[in-house]
């Protein structure tokens, strides 16, 4: 059962929902700046997680990224980005 269905707005390094806890990504929008960011979304708690999805994106616009059925990140939801980027926006689900 789902606990907690929402979005949020990240513009650093950063858990998405609650750290450590599952987490299903529905869609994911990158919005970068002048220079094209590169932003990773790992499973665990910081930067030293495996990488289950990347998301590039395109100088002074944003990108959309749409996952049917979710990704499940059983260990948490990290966001790992360059500081190239504008902000990213998630759409979450925590999990049980």
């Amino acid at each position: 059962m789902n606990m907690l269905i929402g979005t949020q707005r990240l513009t650093k390094d950063g858990s998405v929902g609650v750290s450590g806890k599952p987490v299903r990504v529905y869609w994911i929008h990158l919005v970068s700046g002048a220079t094209a960011s590169t932003t990773s979304f790992k499973n665990g708690t910081s930067t030293a997680g495996t990488a289950y999805i990347q998301a590039d994106g395109l100088v002074s616009k944003g990108v959309t990224l749409n996952f049917a059925g979710g990704v499940l990140f059983p260990s948490g939801c990290y966001m790992d980005t360059d500081a190239n980027i504008s902000y990213c926006t998630v759409g979450f689900t925590m999990e049980n």
